[in-house]
């Protein structure tokens, strides 16, 4: 427990820095750092990294997804999707003896995926501002970990249930019921505190608590979803964790397996059902 709150610490330190600088080019260069860290995790589980020019090419796709803006990625998506396939085959071809078809599709789910989830973050910041942007940012990471952390606590404290037993073994449905009530709760809470915050600063931001209490179940569920889809990754794979990087809570992926839901659900609510704005 003591190494899991050391690094929790350490990683809070790191977020409040990086927050910091959430206006600037930083905030893009961070999300690249942690896909290509996850990136490099996935590869090295599936064992996929001893094809090398795969290996490189999935790190630059990784590299390249935070620095190109929402409105120009979307419309170089569709060009940009044939000829990626096109290079994967070709890799394939070239290195057929010791690379599968199930590794190229693996890799092309997973390069494009990682990437685009993380720059939901970037997306939330450049179509919303920093007061708002920040706050839909902090509400994605605090939807994954407060659920986590609440699911942790309940389950070792009432947990008789188990909810996946094949793929999770330790998660309960107790578990899930109360990181399901611990976010809404400390949702309600950290948009409380961030209003206030904002109002010392200067910003009037309104936030919509019923609309907030009625998406943090669904978000919590699907950092739920986003956990055990990675856990079953780690069992097929037959590995513990996919990195060593944080000490307590494993890689880059053990830790933000259920972020990488979270991020794009949160996004897709501010489009058709925005939780906060900012009074004029």
């Amino acid at each position: 427990m003591k190494t899991r709150v050391i690094s929790a610490v350490v990683g809070i330190i790191l977020l409040i820095i990086v927050l910091n600088f959430f206006q600037t080019p930083v905030l893009n260069l961070a999300i690249m750092v942690i896909a290509l860290i996850a990136m490099h995790e996935f590869l090295t589980a599936t064992k996929i990294n001893h094809n090398k020019l795969l290996s490189a090419v999935t790190y630059l796709v990784a590299a390249v997804f935070p620095f190109v803006p929402m409105q120009r990625e979307m419309n170089l998506l569709p060009v940009f999707l044939l000829p990626y396939i096109a290079l994967l085959f070709l890799i394939l071809l070239r290195t057929h003896q010791d690379t599968r078809v199930e590794d190229i599709a693996l890799i092309f789910m997973m390069s494009i995926g990682i990437p685009l989830s993380l720059s939901a973050a970037i997306y939330l910041r450049d179509n919303n501002g920093q007061a708002l942007g920040m706050f839909y940012l902090l509400l994605a990471l605090f939807c994954a970990w407060f659920s986590d952390t609440g699911a942790y606590f309940t389950g070792k404290a009432f947990g008789k249930h188990k909810l996946c037993p094949l793929v999770s073994p330790h998660k309960t449905v107790e578990g899930l019921i109360g990181g399901l009530i611990t976010c809404i709760v400390l949702n309600l809470l950290a948009a409380f505190c961030y209003e206030k915050v904002c109002a010392a600063m200067g910003v009037i931001i309104d936030v919509n608590f019923l609309r907030l209490i009625l998406i943090s179940p669904f978000a919590s569920l699907i950092s739920v979803l986003g956990d055990l889809s990675f856990s079953m990754i780690k069992r097929q794979f037959q590995i513990k964790d996919f990195g060593k990087i944080m000490p307590g809570h494993g890689g880059v992926l053990d830790r933000f397996d259920s972020v990488l839901f979270t991020l794009p659900f949160i996004y897709a609510t501010t489009l058709c059902f925005p939780v906060c704005q900012i009074v004029a």
